[in-house]
């Protein structure tokens, strides 16, 4: 028998996680297409009131594209924002859906642990069991499946265990039931492996957002917030941004807030020196960005 699982549960509703949304560069559509898609999967209220403003004899349509899984696919490059995101979109949602209390879940990250038969699919089982057993009355909730590849890998795949094929058919079900149950919590799976999840888990996805490494002007973005309060030059500026396009392969967006912006603010202060742009452009010489992550996709 599995021991009982324990989904860590946070409520995402305060200034804090509204700033870290904000506080994402760059992922304009992907907030737009996130907050979209999770306010279709859980407002039932806001879909049925904009029935009876615009079509007060009914559409029956509306109940079948309502009725569609409440499951959100995140994937990806490693760190482009994807669990971020995730993490504190039901701030901006909540406030989408008049003020509604969004609990948010994550799942362990030993989901997978134990390797006995039937341990995966019984996790699983457990994990749903215990976000629900938390959600209370009248609250929303997101569960949130960070490297969901490693529960969802397609069930095709010559290397695929039986254990796995079940784990597999076990989360779809639960995802299913959710929506039989009244569709209060919605799913993410976040994954750095589109290609790899299930055909299935991926056709019964309300919606599949891809994220890809910033382009040449979020990048300009991401710097001007790390140099923000900094002074510099229009052309000290035009080379720091012809240092960062010359890297192969691109920056992702946490490259450069992490690894480049974070490592020269943390010299700045070992050195009790002001931050600056010629600071920047030292680390930026010495940082290699992230290696990609093939989708193929």
């Amino acid at each position: 028998m599995v021991e009982k699982i324990d989904v860590r549960s946070n409520l995402h509703f305060h200034k804090n996680f509204q700033k870290r949304f904000e506080m994402l560069i760059g992922l304009d559509k992907e907030k737009e297409n996130l907050l979209f898609g999770l306010r279709i999967i859980l407002d039932k209220k806001g879909l049925e009131k904009w029935q009876k403003k615009h079509h007060k004899s009914g559409l029956p349509f509306l109940e079948r594209f309502a009725s569609r899984a409440p499951m959100v696919i995140l994937s990806g490059d490693v760190g482009c924002g994807k669990t971020e995101l995730a993490l504190s979109v039901a701030s901006p949602l909540s406030k989408l859906m008049c003020g509604e209390t969004i609990r948010v879940f994550e799942t362990p990250t030993d989901i997978r642990a134990g390797g006995y038969v039937g341990d995966i699919s019984k996790r699983i089982v457990a994990t749903f069991k215990d976000a629900k057993s938390k959600l209370k009355s009248g609250e929303y909730g997101i569960l949130i499946i960070d490297e969901a590849d490693d529960l969802a890998t397609s069930r095709e795949q010559m290397q695929a265990h039986h254990e796995d094929r079940a784990g597999v058919n076990v989360l779809i079900k639960e995802v299913d039931d959710l929506e039989r149950e009244g569709g209060r919590i919605a799913v993410i799976l976040i994954t750095n492996r589109g290609n790899a999840l299930d055909p299935a888990v991926k056709r019964r996805a309300s919606l599949q957002i891809q994220f890809r490494r910033p382009d040449q002007d979020t990048i300009t973005k991401l710097l001007q917030a790390v140099l923000e309060g900094v002074e510099y030059s229009d052309d000290d500026f035009e080379d720091l941004m012809e240092a960062c396009m010359k890297k192969e392969p691109s920056y992702t967006s946490s490259d450069i807030i992490r690894k480049v912006g974070e490592k020269a603010l943390i010299q700045s202060i070992k050195a009790d020196r002001p931050l600056s742009i010629e600071l920047v452009a030292k680390v930026i010489e010495e940082t290699n960005p992230s290696p990609e992550f093939m989708q193929n996709e």
